[in-house]
């Protein structure tokens, strides 16, 4: 199998199916009734997170959306904070006080927030991803196509899979426990592999970090159901350990050690430098994904032939200082061989894809 494109989904292609942006989480998340209703331990602590560390009472309503910190500004202070091993005032990292570990129960229970507001909120509300699907298919280029995701969701992921009985299997690149399991997701057979690579992970992955196993749950976002939900039954069934989400967080300080991430970041790469054209769909450059950065790098110039780049990333609203920032983000680091539409969306491009393919 040749791969000649790959197509990158950023948070817009999400956002094209009803997702929030990062830059929304928080306030659609503690607008929502389940919170304003919510006596969860998880949610007490983020209330007390906000009003303690930035000021905002969730629980009051004293807030509108310019209220908030960014997402990648409330993970990134987290996760500095772990990683200088120092504390914020009443959330200390581990010592033998009570409620030890407070710090880095807010950095899961964040992680955890997002995974609930992308439950609420996801379902196939245009079909985009379906219809793009549907256009590869009918060009006879899905299986020279190959996906990166840096969405936590799964409607790429769920949108490949119904195209099983037209012949073609989903392969995230990594080995399931599933796949020792009888009735159970079968391992992709390799011609026919539609490849999605998901660098910062998956709702629908659940990781032992005992037996260093990964299970996924198949059309089911498992972080929310297990995880969050019914977390107490949430264990491996073969060493009985916690199960732990494989979610990376937008900032710079992303820990990407995981041995299933390593192996999706090495074959991402490698399948890059195969490609002729790599077609960005709503996504937005953005600073803090410098490993992104870092990968495009890498495959632009360890290789023998020229590197195009198309970037899909309009929608409604979207003003015109953004849009020049943005094209002037993609130029300064990739060079002058980047195609940015002004005024096409990642809807436009789903619509007619073998239109952009030639």
């Amino acid at each position: 199998m040749q791969i000649e494109t790959a197509i990158f989904l950023g948070a817009g292609a999400s956002k094209a199916e009803g997702a929030p942006l990062q830059s929304e989480m928080f306030y659609e998340y503690f607008s929502s009734n389940s919170f304003k209703h919510s006596h969860d331990e998880m949610d007490r602590e983020l209330a007390s997170f906000f009003q303690l560390i930035f000021g905002i009472d969730v629980d009051h309503n004293h807030y509108d959306k310019s209220s908030f910190p960014t997402f990648e500004e409330t993970l990134g202070l987290t996760d500095l904070a772990i990683l200088r091993k120092e504390a914020l005032k009443g959330f200390d990292i581990e010592n033998r006080a009570s409620k030890s570990g407070r710090l880095r129960n807010i950095a899961q229970y964040l992680m955890y927030l997002v995974a609930k507001v992308l439950d609420s909120k996801l379902e196939y509300s245009k079909n985009v991803h379906r219809t793009l699907l549907k256009g590869l298919n009918e060009g006879n280029k899905l299986k020279n196509t190959v996906f990166i995701s840096t969405n936590y969701d799964i409607l790429i992921d769920n949108a490949i899979s119904e195209m099983r009985d037209k012949g073609f299997d989903l392969d995230y690149g990594v080995e399931f426990r599933n796949f020792e399991r009888i009735n159970d997701w079968q391992r992709p057979k390799a011609a026919r592999s539609v490849f999605l690579f998901k660098p910062h992970g998956s709702l629908n992955w659940l990781y032992c970090p005992t037996c260093n196993s990964l299970e996924i749950t198949p059309k089911e976002k498992g972080v929310v159901t297990r995880l969050i939900v019914k977390y107490q039954a949430a264990t491996c069934g073969a060493c009985g350990s916690p199960f732990m989400p494989i979610i990376v967080p937008p900032t710079f300080y992303k820990d990407l050690n995981n041995v299933f991430l390593s192996t999706i970041w090495n074959k991402s790469e490698n399948i890059l430098r195969k490609a002729k054209h790599i077609i960005f769909c709503g996504y937005s450059f953005p600073d803090a994904d410098m490993h992104i950065k870092y990968l495009l790098k890498r495959v632009q110039t360890n290789r023998n032939n020229s590197l195009k780049f198309t970037v899909f990333n309009y929608h409604d609203g979207k003003k015109a200082c953004d849009i020049e920032s943005e094209q002037n983000r993609f130029k300064r680091f990739l060079g002058d061989n980047v195609n940015y539409y002004l005024d096409k969306s990642f809807e436009d491009f789903a619509e007619n894809p073998m239109l952009y393919y030639k």
